[in-house]
């Protein structure tokens, strides 16, 4: 087993379900084919630096992933007859791939973006509530400076 990457460019003009589709049906060919997901991630819709079939923009997305050639050749097969996939590119990062290894990454990776979006989401929150009192504050200032005049 081998460790790769691939990126892929989905049609912009998709709606987001038919884009999660899209991508869904890649990353099950790759699981069917004994390949083992590290990461998956969705860089969005950005601008290409050249047109291509006719487009200047598209949908980016990002696979890291460890599995055998057989599964990356049936994967780039199914990327050349699927009319939603513009463009794509997989590049072996190394001749070998632990698949323990990366799945205790990828755990802590996923614990680490959890804690991250519960440390934003307690951020956010806090900084309504002091948006909030920072209101009532400012209106009884306002409202004693008045009453003085």
């Amino acid at each position: 087993m081998r460790h790769y990457e691939t990126i892929f460019i989905v049609h912009p003009e998709l709606t987001e379900e038919d884009t999660t589709a899209v991508v869904d049906k890649f990353r099950g060919i790759l699981e069917d084919g004994g390949g083992f997901l590290v990461k998956e991630d969705h860089w969005g819709r950005r601008r290409l630096a050249y047109t291509v079939k006719k487009l200047n923009k598209g949908y980016f997305v990002l696979f890291e992933y460890g599995a055998d050639s057989s599964a990356v050749a049936e994967m780039e097969r199914n990327f050349k007859i699927d009319e939603q996939v513009i463009r794509y590119l997989t590049v072996k990062v190394s001749d070998s791939f632990d698949q323990q290894a990366m799945a205790q990454a990828k755990a802590e990776a996923e614990a680490a973006k959890a804690e991250a979006e519960a440390a934003r989401a307690a951020e956010a929150e806090a900084a309504k509530a002091g948006e909030s009192g920072e209101d009532k504050s400012q209106d009884g200032a306002t409202n004693s400076d008045q009453d003085e005049s």
